[in-house]
């Protein structure tokens, strides 16, 4: 008699441990599942935010590229808010087409930041410079259609 309640008792422990290791594995996956939703969502949320930033940045830098041909006064760029994203490590959030088009946009702003400072140091030549607001301006608007594309692909899905 004794043998057949110890065999009943080796059941119901084993029963008992797999229902309890089960139990925490769903735990676990829950927990798991829901700190990747959230990081997720916050990733999300981060790259919304990148994107009016840049969008708004890159407006700003159209105005002034338009104001600098008008009045023919050549200012450099500030680009430190896009190097504070790359620094940041959030550029790997964005859409690898995407990121390329607005680096390169700000890669003309640096250019032409080195060509302002080239130029002031020997003679001025406007022409120059004009030339290249021209091609910064083409790039910024690039980058700014490629942006509303993206967002209103982001929308549909």
């Amino acid at each position: 008699m004794e043998i057949s309640t110890m065999a009943i008792q080796w059941d119901s422990l084993t029963i008992e441990m797999v229902l309890l290791a089960g139990i925490i594995w769903f735990s676990i996956y829950i927990e798991h599942w829901a700190f990747q939703r959230s990081s997720r969502m916050q990733d999300q949320k981060s790259l919304e935010n990148i994107l009016k930033f840049v969008e708004d940045d890159l407006k700003h830098r159209n105005k002034f590229v338009n104001e600098s041909i008008e009045n023919e006064n050549y200012r450099p760029f500030l680009t430190d808010m896009w190097d504070a994203v790359i620094i940041a490590g959030k550029h790997s959030l964005l859409d690898f087409h995407l990121f390329q088009i607005i680096q390169r946009t700000y890669s003309w702003m640096k250019y032409y930041n080195s060509e302002l400072e080239w130029t002031k140091k020997n003679e001025l030549d406007k022409k120059i410079l004009k030339e290249l607001l021209v091609e910064v301006k083409k790039s910024i608007e690039k980058s700014l259609n490629k942006i509303h594309e993206y967002n209103s692909y982001q929308k549909t899905y």
